[in-house]
C-alpha cells in the first residue's frame, strides 16, 4: 500500500471517533500550552530586566553598597553597616581612572508622609543633584533640585507618581507643602511614571530630596546606602569596578583574607543573578510540563491499545485486501504522531495567547520564541510516534482471519 493511502486511512481513523481523538491529544495539548507560556514569560522577564537596566543606564555604572552580602534592593540608612561615606565617593572620583561622576544616595524605608488629612508610608531617597544624569529620573512636571538646594540643605522634594496619587489624588502637588516625619518639604517636581526597578522595587512609590537635607535635617546620619559611579565607557566598567574595590580596601584598612564591609556591583553581575534565578525556575516548570507530555504519551498509548481492540475487524479487512504488516504498523504510528502533533500545535496557539495575556496582566513583554515553538510541536509529534509504536505493533501482529472474526 502506498504511503499516501496509509496517511489517508490514518486521518480517516482519527476523524471517525472525534471524542477519542480529543482525549488522546488532551494531555499533550496541556503540556505544550504550559511549556509555551512558561518559556515565553521567562524570556519576557529577561527582556524586561534588560530594558529596565538600559533605561536606568545601569550598564555604564558601578554601584557600591555597604556590607559584604549581595542583598537585593536599596537598604535603609539606619539598618545597613555605616561603612560608606561621602569621603569614599570623593576618593573614587579623584583616584579611579575613567570615572565621570559619583552620586551619593541615602535612603530610609517606612517614612511617614502627610499632606492635610492624607498620609502614606514610603521610602525617602536623599540623592545628590547629579543623580538624574547617572540614573535617568525624568520629571513630568516641575523640576529636579540642583546644587544650590543641596548645599543649602533646602527642604524640597520630588514625588513619585504613586506617592503623589496617595497624597493628592488628581490634584496638582506642585508648590504644596508635605510633611516627612513632621518636617515640612515643598514639592517642586513630579517624577514621570517609571515602574519597577530591575530588582523589583517600585520607583513610583518614593520621595526624592537633596542628600544634604536628608543627612542633616531628616536622618541625622552621614553614612550612605549607595554610591553610584558613572563610568566613561561600558568597556571600562569591569576594570573600574576592580579599581574601586582595591581603593576601598585601602581606605577601609581591609587586610587580605578579611571580609569586605562593602559590595561592588555591576549590571552584568546583577543581570546574571536575576537571569540565573529565572532560568532555574523556568527549567523546573519546564520539567513539570515535560512530565505532563510524558503522561500525555501514556494516555495516547493506552487509548490506542483500546482502539486496536475495537478495530480488529477493520484491520483484518485491510489485511485481507492486501495491506502488509508494515502498512498497518505505519498507519497506527502515523495516527499517534498526527494526534500528538495536532495537540502540540493547538497547545502552542493557546500557549501564545496565554503568554500575551500574562504579559498584559503583569506588564512584561511576551518574548515568544518561534524556534522553541517549532521544536515543541516536533517534540509532541515525536512523543506520539514513540508511544504509538506498541499499539501499532499489536495491530500489525493480528492474523487476518482472526481479526475478521473479531
Amino acid at each position: 500500500m502506498k504511503i499516501v493511502s496509509t496517511v489517508r486511512v490514518s486521518l480517516k481513523g482519527l476523524t471517525a471517533n472525534k471524542l477519542r481523538t480529543f482525549f488522546m491529544m488532551l494531555g499533550v495539548l496541556i503540556g505544550i500550552t504550559a511549556l509555551t507560556v512558561i518559556v515565553s514569560v521567562g524570556q519576557g522577564a529577561k527582556v524586561q530586566v534588560m530594558q529596565k537596566m538600559e533605561n536606568l543606564s545601569a550598564f555604564g555604572a558601578v554601584m557600591v553598597v555597604p556590607g559584604g552580602g549581595m542583598t537585593r534592593g536599596l537598604g535603609s540608612v539606619d539598618a545597613v553597616p555605616a561603612t560608606l561615606t561621602a569621603e569614599d565617593a570623593q576618593a573614587i572620583q579623584a583616584e579611579v581612572p575613567n570615572v565621570q561622576d559619583v552620586a551619593l544616595v541615602q535612603s530610609k524605608q517606612g517614612m511617614s508622609i502627610k499632606f492635610g488629612g492624607q498620609s502614606t508610608t514610603t521610602m525617602v531617597w536623599g540623592v545628590t543633584p547629579n543623580y538624574p544624569t547617572i540614573r535617568p529620573t525624568p520629571v513630568a512636571r516641575g523640576e529636579f533640585f540642583g546644587v544650590e538646594e543641596q548645599s543649602s540643605q533646602a527642604r524640597v522634594a520630588v514625588l513619585g507618581q504613586d506617592t503623589a496619587a496617595a497624597l493628592f489624588g488628581d490634584a496638582d502637588p506642585l508648590e504644596q507643602t508635605i510633611r516627612i516625619e513632621h518636617v515640612p518639604f515643598k514639592v517642586i517636581g513630579l517624577q514621570k511614571k517609571m515602574g519597577a526597578s530591575p530588582g523589583g522595587g517600585n520607583l513610583d512609590d518614593r520621595v526624592l530630596i537633596p542628600q544634604g537635607t536628608a543627612a542633616r535635617r531628616l536622618f541625622n546620619l552621614t553614612n550612605m546606602t549607595q554610591l553610584v559611579v558613572q563610568i566613561k565607557g561600558r568597556e571600562q566598567v569591569r576594570g573600574a569596578a576592580e579599581r574601586v574595590k582595591q581603593l576601598l580596601h585601602e581606605r577601609h584598612h581591609i587586610a587580605p583574607g578579611m571580609p569586605d564591609d562593602f559590595s561592588v556591583r555591576i549590571a552584568e553581575q546583577m543581570l546574571g543573578i536575576l537571569t540565573g534565578t529565572s532560568q532555574t525556575l523556568t527549567l523546573f516548570l519546564s520539567i513539570v510540563a515535560a512530565l505532563s507530555l510524558l503522561v500525555g504519551g501514556f494516555i495516547v498509548m493506552n487509548i490506542m491499545l483500546i482502539s486496536v481492540s475495537e478495530r480488529t475487524k477493520e484491520i483484518g479487512l485491510r489485511r485481507a485486501v492486501g495491506a502488509r504488516r508494515r502498512d498497518i504498523l505505519l498507519q497506527f504510528v502515523l495516527e499517534a504522531g498526527a494526534v500528538t502533533a495536532a495537540g502540540g500545535l493547538i497547545g502552542v496557539l493557546l500557549g501564545a495567547g496565554g503568554a500575551l495575556l500574562a504579559s498584559h496582566l503583569i506588564g512584561w513583554p511576551a518574548a515568544i520564541s518561534w524556534p522553541a515553538i517549532v521544536g515543541a510541536v516536533l517534540f509532541a509529534g515525536f512523543v506520539g510516534l514513540i508511544f504509538g509504536v506498541q499499539p501499532a505493533r499489536k495491530a500489525a501482529s493480528l492474523h487476518p482471519v482472526e481479526a475478521l472474526r473479531g
